[in-house]
């Protein structure tokens, strides 16, 4: 598969969970429903900001498993400074330009880290974080069997999607690359710092289910932690078809149909993936404009490094 079949194909991928998630909001919004629950939300503060605290710890162990991997005397400050950075910023462009951010910004804070080492580990960390989830996705398949109880061209659509995504990293990937990366992973999953590096970032993983188990709880369904585990896990390997800003419209046509496979409802799941991802929308913005205050990076570098996808 060449670079511009590469292209096409990936686009096709994106334009066609994007409509999928229109055909969605179509067929099965269920607007009494997201209104009640949106009440909830408000009378039950208490519960959404725990959920939030506990997303924030996701991204604290995610920082954690950073620093012990670049193992250079970096500060765990500039490792969540990257990543929220890298969060904002995918959240605020259609394609994943966080990435770029974050190596350069800590390149930035910590000199005796170089680009090419900061870039290593970002490309190393993304890996193991596909990976990881999908060994969560792996673990949930026996007890969330694939559901049929929706049109055909969704189910056919993302079926494709999982094929295309195994494709590319067969055919498109240059073999030398993708060599130089496992041996890369192999050294970093090596001793014991690599055993923590990867309980942490597994553990992170895990908390982040807890916003969408939060929006059950709030929402009187029937969802229990590891389906919210599982769900999110299924959610966040679509989007690497990210097409518009945080993955608006992917995210929320993976995670309805995610949850109908956990019992939910089709109308009822838009609804709370809706819900869960525009927390995500708010703790991004939080956060990002917190570490803009604190460690503000100029328009010029910022433009400069969101060319360097990761």
């Amino acid at each position: 598969m060449n670079k511009t079949s590469y292209k096409f194909a990936k686009n096709a991928v994106r334009i066609l969970l994007l409509g999928l998630f229109f055909i969605l909001l179509y067929f099965y919004f269920d607007k009494e429903f997201m209104m009640k629950a949106i009440q909830q939300m408000v009378v039950h503060p208490i519960i959404i900001l725990t959920v939030l605290g506990m997303y924030f710890l996701s991204f604290f162990l995610k920082g954690i498993a950073w620093k012990l991997y670049l193992n250079a005397n970096v500060r765990l400050s500039s490792c969540l400074i990257g990543l929220f950075y890298s969060l904002l910023f995918n959240h605020l462009f259609p394609l994943k330009v966080g990435d770029g951010l974050r190596v350069m910004v800590m390149n930035q804070r910590e000199k005796q880290v170089s680009v090419e080492q900061s870039f290593h580990s970002v490309f190393v960390l993304r890996v193991m974080d596909t990976l990881l989830l999908m060994i969560l996705v792996g673990i949930g398949l026996p007890f969330f069997p694939l559901s049929l109880e929706m049109p055909a061209l969704f189910s056919i659509g993302l079926f494709i999607c999982f094929l295309l995504a195994g494709g590319f990293i067969l055919r498109y990937v240059p073999s030398v690359f993708l060599s130089r990366q496992v041996s890369m992973l192999k050294n970093a999953l090596s001793g014991g710092r690599g055993l923590v590096v990867i309980s942490l970032i597994f553990l992170s993983w895990v908390l982040e289910g807890a916003i969408l188990f939060g929006v059950a709880v709030i929402s009187l369904e029937p969802l229990s932690m590891g389906a919210a585990i599982w769900v999110n896990s299924v959610t966040i390997i679509g989007q690497l078809f990210q097409f518009a800003p945080g993955g608006l419209g992917t995210y929320e046509s993976v995670m309805s149909y995610t949850l109908l496979t956990a019992g939910i409802p089709l109308g009822k799941g838009l609804s709370m993936a809706i819900l869960s991802h525009g927390l995500k929308f708010v703790f991004s913005f939080v956060v990002g404009g917190i570490v803009i205050a604190v460690s503000p990076v100029s328009l010029k570098n910022v433009k400069r490094w969101s060319g360097m996808k990761g």
